[in-house]
């Protein structure tokens, strides 16, 4: 069972199927987590002041090799993401110790809660324009710092709210495009289905069911706070009630405290009756037949769209572009 000295999250291979190409032996590992903690104390730090909040940006022992530049420009366009998808940048004062390492892609990235909200994360030298732009783990890591810790057997909620979450912040803050949230919805949910012997999400340990088995759970959430608040509400404005509540991961929650906040912001119980559904019961969701109702398909590879389809106001809507 996790603690709030434990990881949030533990990066391994990505979502999308990124490999880790950061070495972490390039610079000291930090491993320890109160080892991130002394060296955001200790070390000389660049702030980043955010509406609500604002972000200590610490280069680890100098960070040589990096880019700074491209650093801060990704940082502040995750946050940015964030942000608008929050109302507000989700936690007053943040942590991030970017470590350098081998490679040219971002690495992998962990947060805590227990001493303050903080992440560290690992970063090629050779990482170019691209590899930044291309990049969802930073924003997967900061929309953990928004919700509540939750106990161990509830990670499934804390890591599927942010693989949901994170491609529709930053198609909402113009950075991914609708068809590309909507490839990833496509290529991962149907990974989480659980197996025939699989019981309730409480508990479970397997990666696909955590991430993507999680993220349909969010998915469904969305669709059923719309109907039950004939579309006044949406997963949206529950989030922003569950930060505003809790403050963000530096506070212990349990995984009914955050439904129960939630369906309060949207005068429904969908949250409370899908976690009942979902945490104690092998629920399957017939994918397929979702992403019909939302006018998603895929052809030949490509993702197309059915504005005619029953809920595709909703799924413009998702990830329709908003002003800063």
């Amino acid at each position: 069972m996790f603690t709030r000295r434990s990881a949030v999250v533990a990066l391994g291979i990505g979502i999308a199927g990124a490999a880790i190409i950061a070495d972490a032996r390039a610079a000291p590992s930090y491993d320890d987590p109160d080892d991130l903690y002394q060296a955001l104390r200790d070390q000389p730090a660049e702030r980043i002041v955010l509406p609500g909040g604002e972000i200590a940006l610490v280069f680890a022992d100098g960070a040589p090799g990096l880019d700074r530049d491209r650093v801060r420009a990704w940082v502040r366009e995750g946050a940015d993401a964030v942000t608008r998808y929050f109302g507000r940048f989700p936690v007053k004062h943040y942590g991030l110790l970017v470590i350098a390492g081998d490679g040219d892609a971002v690495g992998h990235a962990t947060t805590f809660g227990y001493a303050g909200s903080a992440t560290r994360i690992y970063v090629g030298r050779s990482a170019d324009r691209v590899a930044f732009a291309r990049d969802w783990v930073l924003t997967h890591e900061m929309l953990h710092a928004a919700l509540p810790d939750l106990p161990r057997r509830a990670l499934w909620l804390q890591e599927g709210n942010a693989t949901y979450v994170e491609p529709i912040a930053r198609a909402q803050a113009g950075y991914l495009s609708a068809s590309e949230v909507w490839r990833q919805s496509l290529a991962g949910m149907q990974k989480g289905e659980p197996e025939p012997n699989d019981g309730g999400m409480d508990g479970t340990r397997s990666w696909a069911r955590l991430y993507w088995g999680g993220a349909t759970f969010w998915l469904q959430a969305e669709i059923d706070i719309a109907r039950a608040s004939a579309g006044r509400h949406s997963l949206q404005d529950a989030m922003r009630a569950i930060n505003r509540q809790s403050g963000g991961n530096s506070a212990d929650w349990t995984p009914e405290q955050l439904m129960a906040a939630g369906d309060a912001a949207t005068g429904t119980e969908a949250l409370s009756r899908l976690y009942t559904r979902f945490a104690s019961e092998r629920a399957t969701t017939d994918l397929g037949a979702l992403f019909a109702r939302l006018g998603v398909v895929e052809r030949g590879g490509w993702v197309m769209f059915d504005d005619t389809a029953p809920l595709a106001e909703l799924r413009r809507k998702l990830t329709r572009p908003r002003a800063g």
